[in-house]
């Protein structure tokens, strides 16, 4: 509780540090927008509408289950850690309705099973590329709803076995994308807390058949290797929850993410989940 304590007292000293009226270039600001109304919402669009890039660079941490019965019929657990960066602007022909979004994730875990008598390593990559329309019903709401190319691939890797020791694990698709997000005020800081959920919905993945080892795919067995994926075989989501303590067009992000990715085929099951704390720096 002392920590807690701590951290909110930092916070709101830090806040008092940038007022809320200014920009650190001089101009008026408030909240991210340049000119506002009495009741503090934007008269007009954001600064974002003149196709500023919007940079979020984030460091993820904290725990991750993951099942693989090609590997064990048994759940490893243990932790992680993630690098992800975020780049999106306005598209230039529509910028009040159209939003473009780049990001890119590197992960990481160790994990053990429930004796901890074994170990298993992970590791995976993400990139994602999408369009989304946009609107702001009310002048401190604004939401997206879109789609993104997800390119996703990587492996788990379980140390004791000898003759068949890794899940590799590779998707290509089509992901849906929403978010929400309201602005409000902390004392003279403006913060934003917003909700973003990505779902891969259709696509391609791989998994080799039930028993078959990668030195006979080697060897040219490749056959039903790739199978299309949807909600019923290959459900996932990737969902953050999060503050922006927001310093002129600078911000803070603190928050949560769940990131589920699943694969059935073949008789064979993979399941790999992420309770993870954000910390990002955005700009």
């Amino acid at each position: 509780m002392s920590r807690i304590t701590d951290i909110v007292g930092a916070v709101v000293a830090l806040a008092t540090l940038f007022p809320a009226d200014m920009s650190a270039g001089g101009r008026r600001y408030r909240g991210g927008c340049d000119n506002v109304g009495e009741a503090g919402c934007c008269t007009h669009n954001e600064t974002a509408v003149r196709n500023q890039i919007t940079q979020v660079y984030s460091l993820d941490t904290g725990g991750v289950t993951a099942y693989s019965s090609y590997l064990s019929p048994m759940r490893y657990s243990g932790w992680g850690v993630a690098l992800s960066g975020e780049w999106s602007k306005n598209l230039k022909q529509n910028p009040d309705k159209m939003q473009m979004t780049f990001a890119a994730k590197l992960d990481c875990s160790s994990l053990l099973n429930p004796a901890k008598s074994a170990g298993m390593l992970g590791a995976s990559a993400y990139f994602g590329w999408g369009l989304a329309a946009q609107w702001r019903p009310a002048c401190r709401w604004h939401f997206t709803l879109g789609g993104m190319f997800d390119l996703f691939g990587g492996a788990l890797y379980l140390m004791r076995n000898s003759n068949n020791p890794v899940t590799p694990l590779a998707y290509a698709g089509i992901d849906l994308t929403a978010s929400a997000s309201f602005r409000f005020r902390f004392g003279r800081l403006p913060v934003v807390v917003r909700d973003v959920v990505r779902i891969p919905s259709a696509g391609a993945f791989f998994s080799p058949q039930y028993g078959e080892t990668m030195y006979e795919i080697y060897l040219g067995n490749r056959k039903d290797l790739v199978h299309f994926g949807w909600w019923g075989n290959s459900f996932g989501i990737d969902n953050l929850l999060a503050f922006d303590l927001m310093f002129g067009r600078k911000f803070l992000r603190l928050g949560y993410r769940l990131d589920l990715r699943t694969f059935n085929a073949e008789n064979l099951d993979t399941q790999i989940l992420r309770n993870s704390f954000t910390i990002a720096y955005g700009f």
